[in-house]
């Protein structure tokens, strides 16, 4: 019996890497760069997907939850007014789940898959008689992303002030979001890559006098982790479903699906495009706060230039104990099993992040009884989806202390139903949100977590504050895939960091209601890499090497993208990205929702 197979970008053979891809036509009418100037306008609305004005009251759905942190550490200034109205457009028009699929299942990978000596045919053979559908919570929720809004506590955000100094040593000034708190006002002491200092106050630390100073104006925070996305699609457009569907190996089969990733398919070997396709979707996470993301392609021209990827271990010191398979557990043999099992118990393996029951039938539920089987339900088991699952399969993934990846919003336009978190918190379970790709998913991470707060509060009566969300995106994520170095501002970690304008609400909420328009700094690896111009202009001159303007939703902003070496494509900009994937298509906005 064939395999499920995932377009779904990068995909891994058991216990190699490996990566193909697939791509679409895109719609002419996307808004095209102003390249005459050099200057990329990559804001847009986003019409592909029409929103539901009755869905976006922020009274019933969005407004933000009272601070959860306790007395003394950030509670919000006042109530929040929203500054920027959402745009109102018809409801979207999405079938009821429509009866299974059989797959033709085609080997476009590059090479053959292995199935072993395993039956699946009790896991992913196509059938109709799956019986009722009762996996997964959200039924009848919108598929539509949360508005991208301003809202205030009545304050307006200070602007930013830079005294230049050394371009090895930053001093970040602002609200600082930290593992026990908020520190308002903090600082953030960057050396080099790393995290020096964290704390109201680093001047006594050697090495800050003739740091260079940054008052943000803002908040603070960890650059964001996404533990699950396939950025080499990431320069396509959202997809419309043809109809609703009750595992993954259905829609990947229908002709639609086929038809919308052609371009990609036609044009990924052709001219380095790969690493183009997957530069613009790192490009894409990295100005909304994303520094560290998860799907890439294991390609000497994508590793060690844009976001950290966490399969590479080149962008982690060499601490490589990692492996994706998005191909499903149906593809490990028992030998393969066994292999993988001899490594997670040695250590060798600490995260093997598997897509996994990504459906709302029994034929995706059984899936997860075949990793069981496996004997693969360990530490290290980070479960990608689970949609599937019920209590008793929580119950189990919680005794064994594996992981869990949500992705709500993507598993909501394809199941109609998401994942029951509550569940899986219920048995202690560390779960990481992730917007999974922009074809099905939600375009970054910052909207990700508005779309968690929505299922959140109409499908689990508010379960979920903006800080677990938040979390979620940060520290949690970071435990789910045992990259410790990043997602929390600690001295000694990375200097990942992100900073948003601060307009007197809690923290958290703030984070979670962050339009990607105003994400005002991002630094990776101890370099600002993005911000705003303004700010970016004012900072050493040997900070802003290579870097160059671009325009989101209207803002002039200022990115970093080229590095000094031509090996590899090192050195290309963001202009030249732009215009190698132009020759075949028109990239997906790098901001498509503006407030």
């Amino acid at each position: 019996m064939n395999p499920t197979l995932r377009w779904s970008g990068c995909l891994v053979m058991v216990a190699a890497l490996g990566c193909r891809g697939t791509a679409t036509n895109l719609d002419d009418d996307v808004p095209v760069a102003d390249r005459g100037a050099a200057v990329v306008d990559s804001g847009a609305t986003d019409v592909s997907m029409p929103r539901d004005a009755a869905d976006l009251d922020a009274a019933a759905v969005d407004a933000p939850p009272p601070s959860d942190l306790g007395p003394g550490l950030d509670a919000p200034s006042d109530v929040p007014v929203i500054l920027d109205s959402p745009i109102d457009a018809p409801a979207v028009d999405r079938p009821l789940v429509d009866a299974p699929i059989a797959m033709d299942v085609r080997s476009d990978l590059g090479f053959p898959v292995d199935t072993g000596a395993v039956d699946v045919g009790a896991v992913d053979a196509p059938r109709t008689d799956v019986g009722p559908v009762t996996a997964g919570i959200g039924e009848g929720l919108s598929p539509d992303a949360r508005p991208e809004r301003r809202v205030s506590c009545g304050m307006t955000p200070p602007t930013p002030r830079v005294t230049a100094g050394a371009a090895d040593r930053y001093v970040l000034r602002g609200r600082v979001v930290t593992p026990t708190g908020v520190l308002s006002p903090g600082e953030v002491f960057i050396t080099g890559g790393t995290l020096t200092c964290v704390a109201a106050s680093c001047a006594a630390r050697a090495g800050y006098a003739g740091a260079t100073i940054i008052e943000t104006g803002g908040i603070i925070a960890p650059g964001m982790i996404d533990t699950h996305n396939h950025p080499q699609y990431d320069f396509l457009p959202p997809w419309t479903p043809p109809r609703r569907f009750t595992r993954s190996d259905q829609w990947q089969g229908v002709p639609e699906y086929r038809a919308f990733t052609e371009v990609l398919r036609n044009n990924e070997s052709i001219n380095n495009n790969t690493c183009a396709m997957v530069k613009w979707g790192e490009l894409r996470a990295l100005i909304a706060g994303t520094t560290t993301i998860q799907g890439g392609p294991n390609l000497n021209c994508v590793t060690r230039t844009l976001a950290r990827n966490i399969e590479s271990g080149n962008d982690f010191e060499g601490v490589d104990h990692h492996r994706p398979n998005t191909l499903g557990i149906a593809t490990v043999s028992s030998a393969d099993a066994m292999a993988l099992r001899a490594d997670m118990d040695s250590g060798q393996l600490t995260a093997y992040m598997l897509h996994l029951s990504e459906g709302i039938d029994e034929p995706a539920r059984r899936e997860f009884d075949l990793m069981v089987s496996r004997n693969l339900l360990t530490p290290a088991m980070v479960i990608i989806h689970g949609t599937a699952l019920g209590a008793p399969e929580f119950a189990q993934v919680g005794a064994a202390r594996a992981k869990l990846i949500w992705s709500p919003r993507s598993n909501i336009i394809l199941y109609g139903r998401t994942t029951d978190v509550g569940l899986a918190l219920d048995r202690g379970i560390t779960v990481a949100l992730a917007p999974d790709w922009t074809p099905s998913g939600g375009p970054n991470l910052l909207s990700e977590l508005r779309y968690g707060r929505y299922v959140s509060q109409a499908a689990m009566g508010g379960r979920l504050s903006s800080r677990d969300l938040v979390e979620m995106v940060t520290s949690r994520a970071a435990t789910a895939v045992d990259r410790p170095q990043v997602g929390s501002l600690v001295e000694g970690r990375y200097a990942d960091v992100m900073v948003i304008p601060d307009r007197g609400c809690d923290a958290y909420d703030s984070l979670v209601d962050a339009p990607t328009a105003d994400v005002r700094l991002v630094v990776l690896g101890g370099r600002p890499v993005y911000g705003e111009a303004a700010m970016m202009g004012a900072l050493p001159s040997e900070a802003r090497a290579r870097c160059e303007p671009v325009t989101i939703c209207g803002q002039p902003k200022t990115i970093c993208v080229a590095l000094a070496s031509t090996a590899n494509s090192l050195n290309q900009s963001l202009a030249d990205i732009d215009a190698q994937l132009r020759v075949f298509t028109t990239p997906y906005p790098l901001a498509p929702l503006c407030p």
